[in-house]
């Protein structure tokens, strides 16, 4: 049985407050975290932080200042790390190690890389909420700061990476460095999931990826994610809470966005021409192929003529 299988339930069960996009898989693995609340948004001073939406934003009772991802949020990025199961992924920026478990349960090889893991209470904690999630042989938990983190750990072995989940700082060049840090160790299909999209620096991060040739994409949730994929990589659908008045920020603008269609621009446009990228690499990859085969039959001819020749 799967770490997660225990913690799977239909949405129906979720506390009231929490939206998650239909066909999901949900997991709740609320009891593994027993210092989590619901926090009160209107009073944090963040000016990214969307109070407007309805949804529960959950903190830990002893630091209220610093939120989880949502829930939404959370069974989005457990979705997206089932399909790169038993594959590496890469973590900066973990907190108390909310995304850490979901993202552990979606089944991935997880490092995990953030510099309050230095703190012995704060990775003891860490390392028990791992134990009661069934994850501790399958994340690794690494003290440091991005960018110099993922470098060591790379050059340790670590790499190369499928999946990239950055959450660390928010603050230019924050977003732009843990990019730059990762895409000499990410793999040929990968994905790069990034949180707290409302902060404008984020979303230059994520505009940065799609001019180095990642087909991009924004999920519509209370602090907005954003993937960034390549190769065979294949992103996860999401449907935004459709009672909720959603409104993209103005730094976003243009960008696709999951289960939505703007006037003028097809959200999906991206996805096709990404499909018609991978359909040309593997007819390219075909054409090497046959080309080989050629080269090396008419090798196979022109040796048998020498040897009747010889003969």
């Amino acid at each position: 049985m799967s770490a997660a299988a225990q913690f799977i339930v239909p949405a129906e069960q979720l506390p009231e407050g929490d939206y998650v996009a239909p066909g999901l898989e949900v997991v709740r693995p609320d009891r593994c975290f027993p210092h989590m609340v619901r926090g009160d948004p209107a009073a944090h001073p963040w000016p990214y932080l969307r109070r407007e939406v309805p949804h529960n934003w959950y903190v830990d009772d002893r630091s209220p200042g610093m939120g989880f991802i949502n829930r939404d949020e959370a069974v989005l990025l457990y979705n997206i790390a089932r399909g790169f199961a038993g594959r590496r992924a890469l973590e900066i920026g973990c907190w108390r190690g909310w995304s850490t478990c979901h993202l552990g349960l979606g089944g991935v090889s997880l490092d995990v890389i953030d510099p309050a893991l230095a703190d012995p209470e704060a990775r003891s904690e860490i390392e028990a909420m791992l134990g009661c999630a069934g994850l501790s042989g399958s994340v690794r938990l690494h003290p440091g700061s991005s960018p110099a983190g993922v470098e060591a750990l790379a050059a340790r072995g670590g790499g190369p990476w499928n999946l990239f989940f950055i959450d660390g700082d928010h603050v230019a060049p924050g977003p732009e460095l843990d990019v730059e840090a990762c895409l000499p160790h990410a793999a040929p299909d990968c994905a790069f999931v990034f949180h707290d999209l409302t902060s404008p620096d984020v979303g230059e991060a994520l505009r940065r990826m799609e001019a180095r040739g990642f087909v991009v994409m924004v999920y519509q949730t209370m602090q907005m994610m954003g993937v960034a994929w390549r190769g065979r990589a294949v992103p996860v659908h999401h449907v935004p809470d459709p009672k909720v008045p959603w409104q993209l920020p103005h730094h976003l603008v243009g960008l696709p966005v999951s289960g939505v269609t703007f006037a003028g621009y097809g959200a999906d446009l991206r996805g096709r021409l990404a499909e018609q990228q991978r359909a040309l690499a593997e007819k390219e990859a075909t054409i090497e192929w046959l080309a080989e085969a050629v080269r090396r039959a008419s090798l196979r001819s022109r040796l048998r003529r020498r040897l009747r020749l010889e003969r």
